[in-house]
């Protein structure tokens, strides 16, 4: 397997560098901000308190999406700790999953949104490290076959330009009709929502195999015979975090079994993944609003 590039975050003259590993990797998000407050967690969610110091300077966002089929959080996040403390970084806190503080630490942290980030709430890590005045805080989490890393790094004294690559607070997908141009929105935006995909709360079946948002696609993805997709599935906030996660993956994966199936499409051009109630696009204290969250988005993943 080829090995993975280095995964650095660069800040003027400062660096902290995230090491090889022998796994295939891909950015899916980079921001840069000249100045801003960041919290980096110095102890677990416990009581109702999140413990936290803001520290304020040039913050640099990274997201890489690593193939890692099996692999653990902690298989993901060890080397990148051996490589900071090789660097001479002192780790301030590190900790996993329930010992974080589990769903309330996950969401009192910064994590960028998904399809760029995801965070298995079964399992995840966290540190906390620091050289002089520089911060950093790396967050890794598997799902399926990937393995996401997050990592934020603030210099008091660095400067940058304004950059984002990739939306931090993305405006709500793109909703397509039974009638809309799959292709052009897709080429657009790179995802939409496929709006036809009716699934009732607690639901992961589609009552139907004719759906045209997933023919419009079909032929979208037969058009462009090197492009490939995710289907993201999403849940209202009935239920609880840990059903709602696996109900949002398999109505992805009943789209893509309509893909495949009754379309034709290689299985290996779709990955399908599921955020649960995480990234709602409407309010959830009202029936349209949960209905609007129960829906599988498509994001282009490649073209090439």
């Amino acid at each position: 397997m080829r090995a993975l590039a280095v995964l650095a975050i660069t800040m003027g003259a400062a660096r902290a560098e995230v090491p090889d590993l022998p796994l295939p990797a891909s950015p899916s998000f980079a921001e840069t901000v000249p100045l801003t407050s960041y919290r980096f967690a110095t102890g677990p969610f416990a009581n109702g308190v999140f413990p936290a110091e803001v520290a304020e300077g040039a913050l640099t966002r990274r997201v890489w999406q690593i193939a890692a089929p099996g692999a653990t959080a902690l298989q993901v996040m060890a080397p990148l700790r051996d490589a900071l403390l090789a660097d001479g970084w002192t780790m301030t806190f590190e900790c996993r999953t329930r010992a974080c503080g589990g769903f309330d630490f996950r969401f009192e942290i910064d994590v960028i949104p998904a399809p760029e980030m995801f965070v298995d709430l079964a399992d995840f890590r966290y540190l906390a490290a620091q050289k002089g005045n520089e911060r950093i805080a790396l967050l890794a989490s598997p799902s399926g076959d990937l393995a996401y890393v997050q990592a934020a790094y603030l210099d008091p004294d660095g400067t940058v330009e304004a950059v984002t690559k990739s939306a931090s607070n993305p405006p709500p997908a793109p909703r397509l009709s039974a009638t809309s141009d799959v292709t052009r929105t897709l080429t657009e935006t790179g995802h939409a929502v496929l709006d036809d995909l009716d699934f009732p709360t607690g639901s992961t079946q589609l009552p139907g195999t004719d759906y045209a948002s997933l023919a419009t696609l079909a032929a979208f993805l037969r058009d462009n015979a090197t492009a490939t997709i995710a289907l993201v599935g999403h849940t209202d906030a009935e239920g609880t975090a840990e059903s709602n996660m696996a109900i949002s993956r398999r109505r992805a994966d009943a789209a893509k079994a309509l893909l495949t199936g009754t379309h034709g499409i290689a299985p290996g051009r779709i990955e399908t993944h599921g955020v649960g109630f995480f990234a709602p696009i409407a309010r959830n204290d009202t029936p349209e609003g949960r209905t609007a969250n129960r829906r599988v988005e498509v994001v282009l993943t490649s073209t090439e």
